[in-house]
């Protein structure tokens, strides 16, 4: 602040220091949000959470959809893993065209796909069409992906990057919780229609975020060429860490993408509503977000690593559990308890793969990280397919659980802590 120097009458700046408040965490994470500089606002956390709200609305209820249009449980899970394939084809060539042409550009090129793929899933009246708008959404997400997180390796520091992280993973949390209440109450009182048009709804406010309020931001120097070098010397420097947090991420991703299609399908083989599916999914959204900034203040004390390990361990107890759910309060349950679990690794991702990146150039080695974990993503819905298809429904649950256990112990013998890097 300015100051009159009372001797010779000159103006003198002078900074009052800051002093950390050590309360609650939730006030230090609202805190954190509120002096949060304008431009990761509207970059970053606002279409992000735009974004998520409208995949929690209706991703939920694709298997279910899928099964009305006449796909058994088993191609209904597949179909819902498509999002998934769609990212991970996206991945690579994703990387070079954020590279070449901009983070704003191909943020906003992300937006449109999904603005389309909505218009195509509410228009459309066929299996095989409904299956295309599901792959074509994901390609969208990966462009959108990749394009944020080469912003925020750019813009935001190492020391903060795992509190501001949390913040965006708990943007996901927040849209588990409205997205399937929304959108089961949505489903069951207007029809599918009606909650496809939703999804695009908030699509479109997003991609006019970042149409109008995204500054235009630098693109990376040098040539893609640069970046694959700069992504191989991070590989020669650290291939043991990064293999294992890779392996035990994949894990991780596999038991994410499990849980938000083995639970509505759970679901709908206990004969429930999509109104009461909602609700199981509201439950577990609700101790998700409600518990989120934990994980930030993990990542931050205990590291990364530990973070991870939480995680993945909690949710593989809670999908290993679900063949023991038989009614509504038990589904309910082991939802809540899932969500827990996953609350202890809001953003763990995003982290790990900003800590592992390097500074300079981060958009290849970004995009072969997404590329794995895509795969992963599709990985888990398509083992759920597969063992349902070959074992019954339940043998998917048991199984998805002991890749995510696997996950967790490959990362506890063999993962170093990513914050030292």
């Amino acid at each position: 602040m300015t100051v009159l120097n009372g001797n010779n009458g000159s103006l003198q700046v002078c900074r009052k220091e800051i002093i950390p408040y050590s309360g609650s965490p939730p006030f230090q994470s609202t805190l954190i949000l509120m002096t949060l500089n304008r431009r990761f606002l509207i970059a970053i956390l606002i279409p992000t959470l735009l974004i998520d709200i409208g995949m929690g609305l209706g991703n939920a209820f694709i298997p279910l959809y899928a099964r009305g249009l006449g796909a058994s449980m088993a191609a209904a899970a597949l179909i819902s893993a498509l999002m998934f394939m769609g990212q991970a084809l996206t991945d690579l060539p994703g990387g070079w065209l954020v590279h070449r042409f901009g983070d704003k550009n191909m943020m906003s090129s992300g937006g449109v796909i999904i603005v389309l793929s909505m218009l195509i899933r509410y228009l459309s009246n066929s299996l095989l069409i409904f299956t295309f708008s599901v792959f074509l959404f994901g390609v969208g997400t990966s462009l959108v992906w990749i394009s944020r997180m080469s912003w925020l390796k750019k813009e935001i520091r190492g020391k903060q990057r795992g509190s501001l992280m949390s913040l965006v993973g708990g943007s996901l949390r927040i849209a588990t919780i409205i997205g399937p209440l929304a959108g089961g109450f949505i489903a069951e009182r207007a029809g599918y229609k009606i909650l496809f048009a939703s999804q695009g709804l908030f699509s479109l406010i997003a991609l006019g975020v970042i149409l109008f309020g995204v500054s235009q931001t630098t693109k990376s120097e040098g040539s893609y060429s640069d970046s694959l070098k700069s992504a191989s010397r991070r590989w020669k420097s650290g291939r043991g860490t990064i293999l294992a947090a890779a392996a035990g991420i994949a894990g991780l991703t596999v038991l994410r993408t499990s849980r938000g299609i083995l639970l509505p399908l759970w679901g709908g083989e206990l004969g429930l509503s999509e109104g009461h599916i909602g609700i199981v999914m509201f439950a577990g959204g609700l101790v998700d977000a409600s518990l989120f900034w934990i994980s930030g203040i993990i990542m931050t004390r205990r590291g990364r690593k530990t973070a991870a390990i939480i995680c993945t361990a909690g949710l593989a107890l809670a999908i290993g559990l679900l063949p023991l759910a038989r009614s509504f309060p038990a589904l309910i349950l082991l939802s809540a308890l899932a969500g827990l679990g996953n609350a202890m690794g809001a953003g763990i991702n995003l982290t790990i793969s900003g800590d592992l990146a390097p500074k300079e150039s981060p958009a290849a080695f970004l995009s072969f990280w997404r590329f794995s974990m895509g795969f992963a993503g599709f990985g888990g819905p398509a083992l759920a397919a597969w063992m349902i298809s070959a074992a019954g429904n339940t043998a998917a649950p048991p199984v998805t659980a002991a890749v995510g256990f696997l996950g967790a112990l490959l990362m506890a013998f063999f993962m170093k802590e990513t914050r030292k890097h």
